[in-house]
C-alpha cells in the first residue's frame, strides 16, 4: 500500500504498534480460524471508538475498502481481505466498560471474547445468553454482526434478542447509536446480522440474564430420526420449553467416535440431548415430564442430575468443534435450517447427498440445534483425493436445495459470507435482493465495508426500488444527528390484506393475515391451547398489520422478539416480497422485516405476519 497513505493511517492512530505492514503478520491475521481469507494491504489495530472513526475517515478519503476482524471464528468465509484493502482488527477493543447487575446489562467494546464476558459477570449470578460453540474464540461484536445463536437459543433466543444498544461507525466516519427502544423502524435489527457490511461496531450494551439455579440433562437414543423428531414435538406440546435440544445422527456419532470417545451409542439413528433449567421445583416437574415423553419412543434414556454427569453427557456434542479440527481430514461445516418437523427429511437428504458423492467424500456428520431446526452437516474428505472438491461442492449444493424445498433457509446462524453468496438468489426473489441492496447503498453508498460479502452480483432482473431506498434513507437520517426517529401518526388497518390464520403446532409458528383482528387471533389460539407473546393484553380493536406497523413501547418489544417473518407489498410498483419465514433461525441476508416493525407503512404495507407461538401451561 502507498507509503503516504500508510503514514496517514499511522498519524490517525498515533501509535507505532497500531499499524502493521509485516507480510508474515498480514498473512496470519488475514485468515480465519478455519484457514480461509487473504492478505490485506495493511493491518490497523484501533483501541477506541475515536480511533476507529479516524482510520475510517482516512480510508474513505482514499476510497480504500475495509474489512473488520474480531475473533475470526466465522464459518462462512466472511473475512476476505486483499492487498487493496485495509483490515481493521477490533480484537484490541476488548474492554468490559460497565456491568449493571441490578439492570442486568453490560456495556462492552466489540472485541470482548464471549467466554470472557461470561466469566466476568458470573460472580453476579448473571450470564450473556448467546452461547455459540465458538464462545472461547468469538467476540461479542462478532456475535452481533453474525446474529449468533447456539444450543440455548431455543429457550433464550439468538443474539438479536439480547442487544439493547449499539454504537457504530458508518463508512464515511459518521457515528450512529441505535437502541432497541427507539420508536420507528427497527434499524438496530437490520444492523444485527449484517456481517460487517453496513457499519463497524464500536460499542454495545447487551442484556444479561440470571444463571439458572438448577440444570438437569437427559439423552434419548432413537431407532429412527422420525421417532426422535416426533418426540421433540411431543415434548414441546406439553408446554415445557427445554433450555436446549441438540441432535446427532448415526453418521455423526460414528464419525466423532473416530476422533474422541463420546460415550454415545453407535447403533441408533439419532440421539437427542436436552437441558432443563430453572428453579429446583420447576426443573423437577419439567424433567419428569420430559423423561416420561422420552420413554415412550426412545430405545434408551439417560439422565444427568449433577454437573459431573452432565459434563460427561454433553462432552461429545460440545467438543465437536475441536474433534473436527483434530481429525486431520479436510472438512466443511454446513448450516441450514428447516421448520422443526422436517428435520428427519433434511437428515435423509443430507445422507443421500453423502451416498451419491461417496467417491469424493468420507462421510457427512449431522449435528445441530433440533429445538429450532438448525442443522450443521459437517462433511469430511481426504485432502489428497482429487475428486473431493467437486464432490463437496455438489453435495453442499444439494443440501442447500433440499433445505429450501422443505421451506427452510440457507443459513441459520453461520451467515452468508462468501460461502453461501451464490445461494442468495435461490433464497430470495429479485425484488427481495433489490430491497437488501438498497439498504446497503443507504448505509454504505461507496461500497467500502466488507465488499464481496453476502449480497450476490447485481442482476438485470432486480427492479429499481427508488421509493423503498428513499424510505430507508429517511429512517436513517435522524440517527446522523444523534436523534431517534420522531413518533409518526399510526397507520390505519390495511383491509385489503388477507384474513387467514394457519397454525403450525409442530413448529410452534403462526402465519396470519394482516387484516385479522387481535381479538380474533387470540380467540383462535386459546381455543387450541396456544398463545402468542406478541399479542397485547389490550387489543383495542386493532389488526395484526396495525400492531406491527405501529409497534411502540412495551408492545414493540414483544413484537420484535416474537416476529419471524412478513409478507409485504413494497411502495415501488406494488412489488410483493417475503422477509423471514417460519424458520426459528435465519441469518440469510439483511433482516429486512425489521424495517416494518414500527415502520408506519413507510416501506410498504404488510399483508401477512409470521410469529412464534407457545403452548399454554
Amino acid at each position: 500500500m502507498d507509503g503516504a497513505i500508510v503514514a496517514e493511517f499511522a498519524a490517525a492512530l498515533g501509535r507505532s504498534d497500531a499499524v502493521i505492514t509485516e507480510s508474515a503478520i498480514l498473512s496470519e491475521k488475514g485468515r480465519d480460524y478455519w484457514g480461509f481469507g487473504g492478505t490485506p494491504g495493511l493491518l490497523l489495530r484501533p483501541c477506541t471508538s475515536d480511533e476507529v472513526v479516524a482510520v475510517v475517515r482516512v480510508a474513505a478519503a482514499h476510497h480504500i475498502p475495509m474489512v473488520t476482524r474480531g475473533g475470526a471464528s466465522n464459518c462462512a468465509g466472511a473475512m476476505m481481505p486483499s492487498p487493496d484493502r485495509v483490515m481493521i482488527d477490533l480484537s484490541g477493543m476488548n474492554r468490559i466498560l460497565d456491568v449493571d447487575p441490578s439492570a442486568r446489562t453490560a456495556r462492552v467494546q466489540p472485541g470482548v471474547i464471549n467466554a470472557d464476558l461470561q466469566q466476568h459477570v458470573a460472580p453476579h449470578g448473571l450470564c450473556f445468553s448467546p452461547d455459540p460453540v465458538s464462545a472461547h474464540l468469538g467476540t461479542v461484536g462478532g456475535n452481533i454482526i453474525e446474529n449468533a445463536g447456539g444450543p440455548h437459543a431455543l429457550k433464550y433466543g439468538v443474539t438479536y434478542n439480547h442487544v439493547l444498544e449499539v454504537e457504530a461507525v458508518l463508512a464515511d466516519g459518521r457515528v450512529i447509536r441505535l437502541n432497541a427502544a427507539d420508536d420507528g423502524p427497527d434499524l438496530l435489527g437490520v444492523l444485527i446480522g449484517s456481517e460487517g457490511t453496513l457499519a463497524i461496531l464500536t460499542e454495545a450494551t447487551v442484556a444479561l440474564r440470571p444463571v439458572a439455579p438448577v440444570i438437569r440433562s437427559l439423552m434419548g437414543s432413537f431407532a429412527t430420526a422420525h421417532d426422535a423428531a416426533s418426540t421433540i414435538s411431543a415434548i414441546i406440546r406439553t408446554g415445557t420449553v427445554p433450555a436446549a435440544v441438540e441432535w446427532l445422527d448415526r453418521a455423526g456419532i460414528a464419525g466423532l467416535q473416530k476422533f474422541t470417545d463420546t460415550g454415545y451409542p453407535t447403533d441408533v439413528d439419532a440421539i437427542v440431548l436436552i437441558d432443563i433449567d430453572g428453579s429446583a421445583e420447576a426443573v423437577e416437574y419439567d424433567t419428569e415430564i420430559v423423561h416420561q415423553v422420552l420413554r415412550r419412543t426412545a430405545v434408551e434414556v439417560r439422565r444427568a442430575d449433577d454437573e459431573d454427569s452432565r459434563a460427561k453427557l454433553w462432552y461429545g456434542r460440545l467438543h465437536t468443534f475441536d474433534a473436527v479440527v483434530r481429525s486431520g481430514n479436510g472438512f466443511f461445516i454446513g448450516d441450514v435450517t428447516v421448520p422443526r418437523q422436517y428435520i428427519p427429511e433434511m437428515q435423509a437428504a443430507i445422507q443421500a447427498a453423502a451416498a451419491r458423492h461417496s467417491d469424493g467424500l468420507l462421510f457427512i456428520a449431522v449435528t445441530g440445534h433440533a429445538g429450532d431446526g438448525d442443522l450443521h452437516p459437517t462433511t469430511f474428505f481426504d485432502r489428497e483425493n482429487p475428486g473431493a472438491a467437486a464432490a463437496l461442492e455438489a453435495a453442499n449444493n444439494e443440501i442447500v436445495a433440499a433445505a429450501l424445498a422443505l421451506g427452510g433457509t440457507i443459513t441459520g446462524e453461520h451467515g452468508v459470507g462468501t460461502e453461501k453468496r451464490q445461494f442468495m438468489t435461490m433464497r430470495f426473489s429479485p425484488v427481495e435482493i433489490a430491497a437488501q441492496r438498497a439498504i446497503k447503498r443507504v448505509f454504505d453508498p461507496a461500497m467500502l465495508l466488507n465488499p464481496g460479502i453476502m449480497l450476490p452480483d447485481p442482476s438485470p432482473d432486480e427492479p429499481a426500488l427508488e421509493s423503498f431506498e428513499a424510505a430507508v434513507r429517511t429512517a436513517l437520517a435522524p440517527y446522523l444527528t444523534s436523534k431517534a426517529a420522531p413518533i409518526a401518526d399510526p397507520v390505519p388497518a390495511n383491509h385489503a390484506a388477507g384474513a387467514q390464520v394457519a397454525v403450525n403446532a409442530d413448529n410452534l409458528s403462526l402465519v396470519v393475515g394482516a387484516a385479522v383482528t387481535l381479538e380474533e387471533l387470540s380467540r383462535q389460539l386459546s381455543g387450541q391451547g396456544l398463545t402468542c407473546s406478541a399479542i397485547p393484553a389490550d387489543p383495542a380493536g386493532r389488526t395484526v398489520g396495525e400492531l406491527v406497523a405501529n409497534a411502540s413501547g412495551p408492545e414493540r418489544d414483544a413484537v420484535r422478539h416474537g416476529l419471524l417473518g412478513l409478507d409485504v407489498v413494497l411502495t415501488d410498483g406494488s412489488a410483493p416480497a417475503r422477509f423471514g419465514g417460519e424458520n426459528m433461525k435465519d441469518v440469510a441476508g439483511y433482516d429486512t422485516k425489521r424495517l416494518f416493525v414500527g415502520g408506519r407503512d413507510l416501506f410498504g404495507t404488510i399483508s401477512t405476519a409470521i410469529f412464534k407461538i407457545a403452548v399454554l401451561k
